[in-house]
Order: structure tokens, then sequence, then C-alpha cells
């Protein structure tokens, strides 16, 4: 048995001398390795460090933070002395509710989360930082993501990171105009944006930030390969958004779910009967998101990123140690509601994080600091590499037509016994967080839409993308909100065109990737392209006959791209791992 590791032994500590290090078996060890580098890790943070000075110079810790950290220094951090980390929970608890808007974070953990580039890979960073330092500019940015992007929600009723962001770069930037257009939707993953959203962005844009490494790739394994539809759009997110917003700076904003899951402890080790009933704490995976995967196609774009998981992983999951660094804890930078999503206090520090990357990622392409008054210079436009994922080289030179949300209702020809609504009203004021929809219950109920399979979907740079693919654009029944309402149903082809029919209805568990699903099938070309969408009945194991269609998309695609034998092996291995997953895509071959 492991003494001092578990919580049984750690609560009778008190009673007992803890015994020498040397009696630790080797099951311990690693135990003891953590302990260590947690205490490490905590005196680092609470000793008066350069990093802390520097970090000092630029904030004015209040009275109650100084207070806060004056306790935590004194604290003895011996292995295993719950007393110690007791009396660091009450200096917390001690603080005054007021300071919790304003957490820290020592300059170390700040700079781990700044996944930069050479200044000269840097797409049109110079150029940012050219117009941020002309008096009378007008720059324009553009954020997409999920629920952590889109804020106003549970904790954080009144805010989002992005807001935070761009405060400050109004008060850095006094002389220059800023405009944030956000097109952030709670609860979706890559996929429309990457499809539909990019063409909401205006073509001027000086700076686009990107966060989808929670939403669909979270606790799975789906966004970790190249094959993966999921990965493929958030490529092609990124390529699209470029020949959209040629003059556009990028930043990749890698978010993560900090969950945790509790499990026996006899079930992660069965062979042990010593833990009888004790359960175990585990904390998301490090891998547990998008992110890796992201930043490679990011800095294959020549785009820095901000990992808000590496800036706090190794204390945020530890209330001592997230005191000491933040001066709060955890309860106040997570919502209860949901753990995903930060409160007001945790959005300002994860824009604290953000803007340390947008500092650092300005001060090496100026060379200098950011506010410095410099002569304009045009940096050169960088050429697109060709993409990474097989599956986004099939259609990254195609701009689809899309009619989504409240773009949708024109489309329709024949919506007798269906409904034009919001199924979903949230409270945000930004121009994309909310949902349109045609719905209908009951088996039967047939939509019928128009759309443009020849020429409406175009390509750029004169690709020859030879096929079409018709995609359908609906809410999931998987979320918690729809489940076992939403039922099944078919898309047809009914005249002008051909395609063979597709099933409108849950995606398997691993291609889930949130509120709104997509599934394709490719359509033959035709001006007037008659397409019937048909509610079949119930779910598996439901009963509900509910159908609410989001959107229809024309995809332009090719199967002519050249494979290496990685890349299908990778496709194939993939389809084997996840079934059915592939969707709305289709074999690039």
């Amino acid at each position: 048995m492991c003494v001092g590791s578990s919580s049984r032994a750690e609560a009778s500590t008190h009673n007992r001398t803890l015994p020498d290090m040397t009696a630790f078996t080797k099951p311990c060890r690693p135990q003891l390795r953590y302990a260590t580098q947690r205490w490490c890790l905590l005196f680092l943070l609470v000793s008066g460090s350069a990093a802390t000075q520097h970090l000092q110079q630029h904030s004015t810790p209040s009275a109650a933070a100084a207070s806060t950290q004056a306790r935590l220094t004194t604290a003895n951090p011996k292995h295993g002395n719950s007393a110690s980390k007791a009396r660091i929970l009450q200096a917390a608890a001690a603080r005054p509710r007021q300071d919790v808007q304003q957490p820290s974070l020592p300059e170390f953990l700040l700079a781990r989360g700044y996944k930069g580039l050479a200044p000269a890979v840097m797409r049109n960073w110079r150029r940012l930082a050219d117009k941020l330092n002309t008096p009378g500019s007008n720059v324009t940015i553009v954020t997409f993501g999920g629920s952590i992007t889109v804020g106003y929600i549970d904790d954080s009723p009144g805010s989002s990171w992005v807001d935070t962001v761009k405060a400050w770069f109004q008060g850095t930037y006094a002389a220059v105009n800023f405009t944030v257009v956000n097109l952030a939707r709670s609860g979706i993953d890559v996929m429309p944006a990457a499809t539909c959203w990019y063409q909401l962005a205006p073509q001027d844009a000086d700076l686009v930030m990107i966060e989808y490494s929670v939403n669909g790739c979270s606790n799975n394994h789906i966004c970790h390969s190249f094959a993966s539809p999921r990965t493929a759009s958030y490529e092609l997110l990124v390529h699209r958004m470029m020949l959209r917003a040629p003059g556009a700076a990028f930043l990749s904003v890698a978010a993560f779910n900090f969950f945790t899951t509790s499990v026996p402890r006899q079930a992660m080790n069965p062979e042990d009967p010593g833990y009888p009933g004790e359960m175990v704490t585990l904390p998301n995976s490090y891998y547990g998101s998008g992110e890796n995967f992201h930043t490679r196609i990011a800095h294959r774009y020549g785009v820095p990123v901000v990992s808000i998981r590496d800036a706090l992983y190794d204390v945020i999951f530890d209330d001592a140690l997230l005191l000491a660094a933040t001066g709060m804890r955890r309860d106040d930078l997570l919502s209860p509601a949901a753990v995903v999503h930060p409160t007001t206090a945790g959005h300002v520090l994860y824009a604290k994080i953000i803007v340390y990357t947008v500092r650092t990622a300005l001060a090496n392409v100026l060379g200098t600091t950011p506010g410095t008054p410099i002569r304009r210079r045009q940096q050169q436009q960088q050429p697109l590499p060709p993409p990474i994922s097989p599956l986004a080289a099939a259609e990254a030179d195609g701009n689809p037509f899309c009619a989504e949300s409240s773009a949708l209702q024109q489309y329709a020809t024949n919506s007798n016994g269906w409904n034009w609504t919001n199924p979903d009203i949230l409270p945000c004021p930004h121009p994309n967080c909310n949902t349109y929809a045609f719905s209908s219950s009951g088996a039967g109920q047939t939509l019928q839409l128009t759309v443009d399979t020849q020429s409406a979907a175009t390509s750029t740079n004169g690709a020859a993308l030879d096929r079409m693919r018709l995609t359908a654009i609906y809410i999931n029944s998987k979320m918690v909100k729809w489940a076992g309402k939403v039922g099944v149903a078919v898309m047809t082809c009914v005249s002008g065109c051909s395609c063979q029919p597709v099933m409108l209805s849950r995606p398997v568990p691993a291609a889930n990737g949130g509120q709104l699903a997509l599934a394709g099938t490719e359509v033959t070309l035709h001006p007037q392209c008659v397409v019937a969408v048909t509610i079949l009945g119930s779910a598996p194991n439901q009963t509900g006959q509910d159908f609410y269609l989001t959107g229809i998309a024309v995809v332009p695609f090719t199967k002519q791209k050249p494979l290496a034998v990685i890349e299908k092996s990778s496709i194939n291995m993939y389809m084997r791992t996840f079934p059915g997953a592939l969707q709305p895509r289709s074999v690039p071959w």
C-alpha cells in the first residue's frame, strides 16, 4: 500500500509519522515523483521570481491578492502535508469576492501557452503590426468557435474572452478603430464553419482567431488523424478563410475541456484489493482535444497557436497550485454548470493567455515592443501550401454553396406541414449564434427545396473540381436537449438531378460533434435540382419524431487528386476504427 497516496491515507496523516522515503514501494514512486513536482511548482508560483516581478510591472495586485500570496509563501510545502493545503484554501476563502474578476498568471505559465513561429513565416503578422501602429486605421477581427468563444452563458452571462481581447486592443492601440465579427455558435464543431460560415466573414479582415479544439474533439480520438473529417474541416476553414481574406493574420486558439472523471481505484488495477470502494479523480487526458493535430495544421499555414491547455494544465486540477498561480479556485474560473465553460473570471484569464501570445507575436515581427512607431512595409504575400489532409485536398479549392439558418428559408418550394422556427434562442449579441430551421413532426412529413447544383458552388485558382456533393445540415439528437425527441429523415433527389438517398439520423457516437450534424451524397449537375427531406419515424430506441433541417449545401470536390500509399492507408485505418464516421464525405478515390 502506498502511504500518503490516497485520500484514506492522507486523512490519517495527522495521527502517525510518515515513513522514510526509502520505505515507499515501487508502485508509489510515480506518486512520490508527482508530489515532489507539485510542491516544486508551488514553490515557483509563490516565490518572488523574476517572472512574477515582471508580471507585477504590468498589473498591480489587490490587497486581497497580496494577502493571499503572503499566506501562500509562508506555507510549509512538505510531502503529504494536508494542513498546508488547508491553509491555502482557507486563504482563498477569505479573499473578498470582488477580486474574483481579475485573475493573474505568472509569466512562465503564460509563456507555456505560446506556440509561435519564426517571424518570417507568420502569415501577415507584420502587416497587422504595421496597421496597428498606424493612427486612424480600421482593424477588423473575426472569431470562430463554439460556446467558449460565444460566451454569454452559464456563469458568464454578459461577456466572453473575445470582449476582453478587444478591450486590450482598444487600450493598447487607442488611435485605431476596432470592429469584431464573432461568428461562433454554441455546441457546434468546425464542419459547418468550414462549409458555410467562413462566407460570412468580411474579406478585408485583419485578424482571424479560430477556436475549435474542444467541440467534437474533446475526450475522443476523432481528431487524432488527418483522415478525420473533422480534422480535414479544420484545415478547410483555415485554407478557405485565407483565400477569402488574403490580407489577414491568423491565430489558432486551442481551448481545452478541463473536466474530471471519478472511477473506482479497483477498476484501474483489479489485481490490487487494497482500496475497496475508493474513488480516484482523473483529469481529461492531456491529449484529449484536437490541439495536437490543429497545431500541425496551423504551423503549416504560418499560424501561431495559443494553448490554453499548456498554460493551465499543470495547475487547474489542484486548488492549491491554482490559488498560487491565479489567486482563484477552480470553481471561480470554470462554471459548475458546465466545466467546459469559463466563468466571467475564467474568460478574463483565457484572454490574458491569448493577449500574451498576441503581444509576443507582434513584438517578434517588429523586433521591438508593440506601440513603437515604425515605417510601413508591405509584407510579401505567402502562397498557400498544399493541404495536409487528403480529405481537405479533395475540396480545398472549392467554394461551396450554402444556405444555412436564416438563409435557408428562401429555398423551400413546398413546406406544407413544416414550421419556420428558432428552436434554441440564445441571449448572445453575435450575428451567427442562433439557429433557424424548418421543423415538423411525424412520419411522412416532406419538405421540398430547390437548389442549383450546376453553378452555385464555385472553384478557385482554376481548380478542376468535377463533382458535387449535396449536404444536409440538421439538429443532432445526441444533444441532451434533443435526445429522445428527434427522429430520422431521408434526403432524396426528386427531379432535375439524381443522387443516392442519404439518411439524416444521429451520427455514430464517435462522429458526433455537437448540436448540428452533416450528411452528404454525390449529386448530378442541374440548375433546378429539387430535393426532398422526408421524416421516416423515430430513431432507434426512441419515440420522438421531430426533425429540424437547418441548412443545405452544395460542395464541389474531386476524386482525381493523386494519393500516396500512406494517405490511403490512413483513411482505411480511420474507417475501420470509426465505421460510418467519414460523413459527410466519401472515400476520395
